[in-house]
């Protein structure tokens, strides 16, 4: 089900191009920065990620930057059956498009793929091992209102995908794999 969903959202986000040079709005440019804070279910925990993005808006298309952290330790069962803490954080580049974006009420698609890494902490010195690096994508979708000309609210699910650059030694990688909830407040001159 999650590949499926995954797949449809790439898909609207590679059209993403061609629909801002067929779209008959007139030519606008601009810039947005934008703030938000993700919920992702982390084996029977849940990760509180916030982070933003920043960069341009040429045509409706926005391009730019983002970076997003836990907020919270997740525990976790390691491979050696012990309780971890563990954090993790990533940055890259950032695409997205609003569909309809006439509307004060449309849909924003948008993908992020960047490099992060993740560390499990010891609950008693406070010292961090066992540090394994990472590229995230992440594909959302979501429902973006707008409050004025340059104030938008938006509320979204994603899927983060994380593919090992560095094998971790003490827990599968694939417990960061989750789809997420978000909500997101964009200030920008659209």
């Amino acid at each position: 089900m999650m590949k499926k969903f995954t797949i449809i959202l790439l898909m609207l986000v590679s059209a993403l191009a061609g629909f801002a040079q067929v779209e008959p709005n007139e030519y606008q440019q601009g810039g947005f920065c934008s703030f938000s804070g993700q919920f992702y279910p982390v084996e029977k925990g849940m990760s509180v990620s916030l982070g933003g993005n920043c960069g341009f808006i040429i045509k409706d298309f926005r391009l730019g930057a983002y970076y997003e952290g836990m907020a919270n330790s997740v525990k976790i069962v390691g491979t050696d059956s012990e309780p971890h803490n563990m954090r993790q954080s990533h940055g890259g580049i950032y695409f997205g498009y609003p569909f309809f974006n006439s509307h004060d009420f449309h849909l924003v698609t948008d993908i992020k793929i960047g490099y992060g890494a993740s560390l499990l902490i010891n609950s008693v010195s406070r010292k961090g091992y066992d540090k394994a690096g990472f590229v995230a994508i992440v594909p959302s979708a979501a429902l973006e209102y707008s409050i004025t000309d340059i104030l938008k609210i938006s509320l979204g699910i994603n899927y983060q995908f994380h593919i090992n650059v560095k094998k971790p030694e003490f827990y599968n990688q694939s417990i960061l794999n989750a789809p997420g909830v978000y909500l997101a407040l964009t200030l920008g001159l659209f």
